[in-house]
């Protein structure tokens, strides 16, 4: 049996090949961000449909477990994870410790080097984990169907969220465990892929995001130690292995994070609070340009999920209103209008599924589906 140092040495020589892909240009068509409050999986992912058919996403539901917490959701397949009540971390002091993370390690390679869809499987989303991907799977077909959907949405946490706030058996946050870190981002890499495998089936394309809300504290004094080339380099990996695959690759992040670290990524979509927020995305226009020029388009997250009386009271004319404000703002800069509108994707800006009641996040859906059909038909889009 090979050590764990063999398969580390095996893994310096992994490398993805590169799939040449068009630059995307969503005009203003809108998708979820991923999370609902709701806790009847079928209604949730019929209401996901029903507003942002054209690019569907697969439903989080974190109020109806606490697998479906970001935190956890992911984790399945992970070695050394002990489970106690309402608490899930890492423990690399159990004596089988260096026989899971061998095993996990032939997992990984068996997947990236020999493409076996057994070895896959064992980093598959599972009903327990993940029920709105299964009911997004079954009624997928039919929606397809209907004409309508053209683009598919999954979504993972990001390796910096996942490993600052997966902890291990002395409370230390795993990011700073190499090995454990390493694991973490692999794992990510592995659920990103079994996602893109499944959903190619049907024939279009895919995205996956990346959730890193986190990300809004690197820089700071908590996170002082970490460098911003290790988090470049982490989503870099799951990019890649997106990318490799024929897959978009999206990230989304929340309030004033570090954007311009962000832009030095491989990442194709950023996907930013534009209720709130929108200057942030402004103050690097070096930067945001070589991103455009690449390819590169963002995600406006106009309309609010983060505040319950905005997402009660905003309207489609003063979301409209909003949205050209940042247009504006960046246009000033000296970006182009009508690529920046061609290439805007419009979200919710953040995840449904926290501070919103049903009602008011099924009202953020209704808004978000008028907003799209009313800009696509401002600019000409339709």
């Amino acid at each position: 049996m090979k050590s764990v140092a063999d398969f580390q040495k095996i893994m310096v020589k992994t490398h993805y090949k590169k799939i040449e892909k068009p630059v995307f240009e969503p005009c203003c068509l809108a998708t979820t961000i991923g999370s609902l409050p709701h806790t009847d999986v079928t209604h949730g992912t019929a209401l996901m449909f029903k507003n942002t058919p054209e690019i569907a996403s697969w439903v989080q539901f974190p109020k109806r477990n606490q697998y479906e917490n970001m935190m956890i959701q992911f984790t399945e397949g992970m070695p050394a994870l002990i489970e106690n009540g309402d608490r899930t971390y890492f423990s690399t002091s159990v004596n089988h410790f260096p026989e899971q993370l061998t095993s996990f390690y032939e997992r990984y390679l068996a997947v990236m080097e020999d493409e076996n869809s057994d070895a896959l499987e064992n980093f598959r989303l599972s009903h327990k984990y993940a029920a709105g991907f299964s009911e997004f799977m079954a009624i997928l077909p039919k929606q397809i169907a209907l004409g309508r959907t053209i683009m598919l949405k999954g979504q993972v946490t990001g390796p910096f969220t996942l490993g600052t706030n997966l902890l291990d058996q002395n409370g230390r946050c795993s990011y700073y465990d190499d090995q454990l870190r390493d694991v973490i981002v692999k794992t990510i890499v592995l659920k990103a892929r079994w996602q893109i495998a499944r959903l190619r089936e049907f024939d279009l394309p895919v995205m996956i995001f990346l959730d890193e809300p986190s990300l809004l504290g690197f820089g700071k004094q908590t996170f002082i130690t970490i460098s911003r080339e290790d988090v470049i380099k982490d989503i870099n990996e799951v990019v890649a292995a997106i990318h490799s695959h024929g897959g978009l690759a999206g990230i989304h992040c929340e309030e004033n994070t570090d954007w311009s670290l962000l832009m030095e990524t491989d990442l194709d979509i950023l996907d930013f609070d534009a209720y709130d927020h929108t200057q942030g995305i402004t103050l690097y226009p070096a930067e945001l340009n070589k991103f455009f020029d690449r390819g590169g388009c963002l995600g406006w997250g106009i309309v609010p999920t983060l505040d319950r009386e905005a997402a009660a009271t905003e309207t489609i004319p003063t979301l409209i209103a909003r949205f050209e404000e940042g247009v504006h703002l960046l246009a000033s800069k000296g970006f182009d209008q009508d690529k920046l509108l061609r290439r805007a994707l419009i979200t919710p800006s953040c995840g449904a599924g926290g501070v919103l009641t049903v009602p008011l996040a099924e009202r953020v859906l209704d808004l978000l589906c008028e907003l799209s059909i009313a800009l696509r038909k401002r600019y000409g889009f339709v």
